[in-house]
C-alpha cells in the first residue's frame, strides 16, 4: 500500500512497538521523524557498532522526534547475535501481552541489511509470534542517488558469502547447483557470488520497468544487468523479471522458478535488489525450506551516494503476506 508522507502517522495509528535501523542514508531517519511520539508505546533503533558518523547523525534525528527511543547496538557480520537480540526482544514483548489483543508492531525496513531483514522475517514467522503480533513493514523508496549515472555503485569488495541463518536449504549431493540471482546496482557483488558458488546453471532476474521505483534508476540497473548477463552467458539457463514494489509478485516468480527447476537442482537464491524484492525472496523461503538464501557482506559502502527519499512510503502487513 502506498501512503503519502503526510498521512503515514494517521495510517499507522497507535503503535505498541516501533523498530527501525540507523544507516548512512538520510532516508533511514525519514519514517522515524514523521511519526507521533505520543502514539508509540516503545521505540527501538538498531545501530551497528563501529559504523559511519553519518549513521550517528541519523540516529540523533530520530531520537529528537522520539525522545524515549532505545538504542540497541549489535555487531557487524554476526548473524547469530542479531538473531538472539531480536528473539529475546520479541519473547519479552510477548510475555507482556495482555489478553487476546495482538501487539501492534511497525518495522521500518528501509536500511536494515538484507541479511538482518531475512532473519527478522524468519523469527516473525514462528507460530508464537504470528499469534501475538500484528506486524506492518514500512519502506521508504529511494527517489534518486547523488551520483545518478552509469557509474553508480553502492558497495565494493566482498568480505564473506554465507547462508542466511534460517534459510540453509535442504540440498542433495546428487543434484547440480542452480543459482537464482536478483540483480540490482551491485554487479561486483553479483559476480563474486557467482564465482564463489560456481553454479552449474544460473538464472538472472532484473526488476521490471513497470514495477520499479524509479525509471531512471531502472535504466541504470538494466545496463548493469546486460553486462552481468554477457559475462555469464555460458551458464545462463533462464531470465525473469521481478517487482520492486509488489512482494507477492516477486514471491510468485520465485515459486514459479522452483516449480520448474527445484526437482532437478539444488537451489541457492541471492537477493541483490531492494528490500521489497528481498521480502519476496524471504516469503518464498519461508514456504519452501529446500532453497538456500545467501548473503554477501560488503567491504565498503558508498556513503557518498546518498539517496534522496521519495515523498511516500510503502506499507505491507506481514500476516497478509504469509496467508
Amino acid at each position: 500500500m502506498k501512503v503519502e508522507k503526510e498521512l503515514i502517522a494517521t495510517t499507522l495509528g497507535n503503535i505498541d512497538l516501533f523498530l527501525c535501523s540507523s544507516g548512512f542514508e538520510g532516508r533511514s531517519a525519514f519514517l522515524g521523524t514523521m511519526l507521533n511520539a505520543s502514539s508509540i508505546k516503545k521505540s527501538i533503533i538498531f545501530h551497528i557498532e563501529d559504523t559511519y558518523k553519518v549513521s550517528e547523525d541519523n540516529l540523533a534525528s530520530v531520537k529528537a522526534n522520539l525522545p524515549e527511543l532505545i538504542t540497541v547496538i549489535y555487531p557487524k557480520n554476526a548473524p547469530l547475535a542479531v538473531y538472539d537480540r531480536f528473539y529475546h526482544l520479541f519473547k519479552e514483548l510477548n510475555e507482556l501481552k495482555d489478553g487476546d489483543t495482538k501487539i501492534k508492531v511497525v518495522i521500518d525496513i528501509t536500511t536494515f541489511t538484507r541479511e538482518v531483514l531475512l532473519i527478522l522475517l524468519k523469527l516473525l514467522s514462528f507460530e508464537l509470534f504470528i499469534k501475538a503480533f500484528d506486524v506492518n513493514f514500512v519502506y521508504t523508496p529511494a527517489e534518486s542517488y547523488s551520483n545518478n549515472d552509469e557509474d553508480l555503485w553502492l558497495t565494493k569488495g566482498v568480505r564473506e558469502i554465507r547462508s542466511v541463518l534460517g534459510y540453509a536449504g535442504l540440498h542433495s549431493p546428487s543434484k547440480d547447483l542452480l543459482l537464482i540471482l536478483l540483480s540490482g546496482f551491485e554487479e561486483e557483488r553479483a559476480e563474486e557470488i557467482i564465482n564463489s558458488f560456481e553454479p552449474h546453471q544460473l538464472i538472472l532476474g532484473r526488476a521490471s520497468r513497470q514495477d520499479s521505483i524509479n525509471s531512471d534508476l531502472s535504466g541504470i540497473a538494466n545496463k548493469k544487468y546486460a553486462e552481468l548477463r554477457l559475462h555469464n552467458e555460458s551458464i545462463l539457463l533462464d531470465e525473469f523479471e521481478f517487482s520492486c514494489t509488489n512482494i507477492i509478485e516477486t514471491k510468485n516468480q520465485i515459486d514459479l522458478l522452483l516449480a520448474m527447476h527445484g526437482d532437478k537442482y539444488n537451489v541457492v537464491i541471492s537477493p541483490l535488489n531492494n528490500k521489497i524484492s528481498t521480502l519476496g525472496v524471504a516469503i518464498a523461503g519461508l514456504k519452501n525450506e529446500s532453497i538456500q538464501v545467501c548473503y554477501a557482506s560488503a567491504n565498503q559502502y558508498n556513503i557518498n551516494a546518498y539517496s534522496k527519499a521519495s515523498d511516500y512510503f510503502l506499507v505491507y502487513n506481514f500476516e497478509e503476506l504469509i496467508s
